[in-house]
């Protein structure tokens, strides 16, 4: 699992994601990561974003769809 979250979304409270990331841990769960935008909100924006979240997302399907 990825999640990416933009820090300063208005619609998914980055607390909300902290929490999840919380319980992931708790639980011991594997195969999850973290990709936090600070200057992102709920829609990103910046090119830099994009391009970043969407080289993971290649990464994570080539990681696990092949």
């Amino acid at each position: 699992m990825l999640i990416c979250h933009g820090m300063v979304d208005t619609n998914v409270h980055f607390q909300d994601t902290v929490r999840l990331v919380q319980k992931l841990i708790e639980l011991r769960k594997e195969n999850w990561e973290l990709a936090v935008f600070p200057v992102e909100n709920h829609g990103f924006v910046e090119p830099s974003s994009w391009a970043d979240e969407y080289k993971r997302i290649l990464t994570l399907f080539e990681r696990t769809l092949k």
